[in-house]
């Protein structure tokens, strides 16, 4: 989904209230019930009832406040939640569209206006509803919102902005004093860039998306520098399954990785490039490996030679051939070592006409011998700071070390004629042609030892079913990997590694019905 400007979200909204003839009462509702529906979701999938009380709706001045109305109407007529509206100000200092969202719910719920707030306007089990400023602030807040935004921040209560948290700018992520912190954000229409930049990712939560009706060809002519991948994106990747698929038509995934230090990071990229989809998946590691987790009876083992050394050498590659030819990816890294012989090796490896994706220690590696990488647009890099940093230096581009995120990926893609996935807070796919993929997908829970080594699994298996659009199978394979966090039973701090591929499948059926 395309990212616009503040600018370029008020001509999409001009245009198709004057050209389309759709007029902003309509907009503004569609923008509120797609938030309630959302808002709904989020608390049914993740939130203990016993967080969840009442709804207390912030409304501003503006647009956003109206938004924020309709909101509270659509959660009056779908939860039994006691409601509650704070404004700052009067009916009679809103909108036309505003005041009649708000007149038809201000005499079925508390409503009171306020020109100060405190905690004790607050109290356990609150889900708070951001609806103050939405885009269209612009330097220093003013009473009251610089106190309504201290007071919310300062209070424990779930926080849902609409649009956009109150005191961001929207076009590039700041702010000047104060910024909501909201748990989750509802952008309506297309996201704003500044969601994603500067300080979005910090202040934005989660990151839903609604539709309210712009006319596609209004969204085809607007110009814009990057995408927001959101689920209606990655629902083109999980398209219905052929009647007669079998194990090889839905592509084979072999995994190369492990070593006597690290012996489990393999074993989740393959399982987990298992519950993705691929009809066969083959782990291949060091025969010195002493260790092999339970695992499911369906992946296969694949001892390799490594000369008693438990690192992979010149000496694995008379049997990795072979499966390397029937496989339609590769995963390459995970857990490899960095070992002298394992440089020669991994040579050797990126020397194949397959999808590769390379991870982990195989980054590390070409970092420090740049001059082994074969420049090739099917394979797929995944570094994470740390690594991207390396990698910048190794192709002569440290240059970017300070620029953004977007900006390092989009550089590496091109110099390495290869896909990049930077991998952290709203992960970035960068194409080697320059097209920048954000990703909206993913929270705290991710932030877990060998998350990293399953997205790699997982990418293999949605290029290798995929085969050919590897920028878009890529991009939908992190979106379902970031949802494995949000779906997580065990919350932010008791998911780990090991729970992201049981709950691949389940993400991909909330994403597709052909799953």
């Amino acid at each position: 989904m395309k990212a616009v400007s503040v600018e370029q979200m008020r001509e999409l909204d001009r245009r198709t209230i004057e050209k389309a003839g759709i007029p902003g009462f309509v907009l503004m509702e569609r923008a509120g019930f797609g938030s309630g529906e959302k808002i709904i979701e989020f608390l049914e999938d993740r939130i203990s009832s016993e967080h969840v009380k009442r709804f207390v709706i912030l409304a501003g001045k503006g647009n956003n406040g109206g938004d924020a109305y309709v909101v509270a109407r659509y959660l009056y007529e779908n939860t039994d939640m006691d409601i509650i509206i704070y404004s700052v100000c009067d009916l009679e200092e809103l909108g036309d569209d505003s005041k009649k969202h708000a007149l038809l719910i201000i005499n079925k719920v508390s409503c009171s206006v306020k020109k100060k707030l405190t905690d004790k306007d607050f109290r356990p089990g609150d889900v708070i509803i951001d609806g103050l400023l939405g885009t269209g602030i612009s330097g220093s807040l003013r009473k009251p919102y610089d106190n309504w935004i201290k007071t919310v921040n300062s209070v424990s209560a779930i926080v849902i902005s609409l649009d956009i948290p109150s005191g961001l700018n929207g076009n590039d992520g700041s702010f000047d004093n104060h910024c909501i912190m909201a748990d989750m954000t509802v952008a309506m229409g297309l996201p704003k860039t500044g969601l994603v930049c500067g300080n979005g990712p910090d202040h934005c939560g989660l990151l839903r998306c609604v539709d309210i009706g712009i006319p596609r060809e209004y969204i085809d002519e607007t110009e814009n520098d990057f995408t927001i991948y959101f689920a209606g994106d990655a629902e083109k990747s999980l398209p219905r399954l052929p009647m007669r698929s079998y194990k090889n038509s839905v592509g084979s995934v072999l995994v190369i990785g492990g070593s006597k230090d690290y012996y489990g990071a393999p074993f989740l990229s393959a399982l987990t490039a298992q519950r993705a989809g691929a009809g066969m998946v083959i782990a291949a590691v060091p025969e010195s490996i002493e260790i092999i987790p339970k695992l499911t009876l369906s992946l296969i083992v694949r001892k390799i030679k490594d000369n008693g050394s438990g690192y992979f050498g010149l000496c694995s590659l008379e049997q990795l051939t072979p499966l390397i030819e029937r496989s339609d990816a590769v995963v390459v890294g995970p857990g490899i070592g960095t070992e002298r012989d394992t440089f020669l090796f991994l040579r050797e490896i990126l020397k194949v006409q397959k999808p590769l994706i390379i991870d982990a220690d195989a980054l590390n590696i070409i970092a420090e011998s740049p001059e082994i990488y074969r420049k090739k647009d099917s394979n797929i890099l995944t570094p994470h700071h740390g690594e991207m940093k390396r990698l910048l230096e190794a192709f002569e581009l440290e240059r970017l070390n300070d620029k953004g995120r977007a900006e390092k990926a989009r550089a590496l893609a091109a110099c390495l004629d290869s896909i990049i996935v930077f991998k952290g807070a709203r992960t970035i796919t960068a194409s080697p042609d320059g097209r920048i993929t954000v990703n909206s997908s993913g929270c705290p829970a991710l932030a877990t030892a060998g998350s990293g080594d399953s997205l790699s699994g997982m990418i293999a298996a949605f290029n290798a079913t995929q085969r050919e659009d590897y920028y878009n199978s890529t991009a939908a394979a992190v979106f379902v990997h970031g949802m494995t966090g949000e779906i997580s039973p065990f919350g932010n701090r008791g998911f780990i590694a090991d729970d992201i591929h049981m709950l691949v499948p389940e993400a991909m059926l909330r994403i597709s019905p052909f799953a």
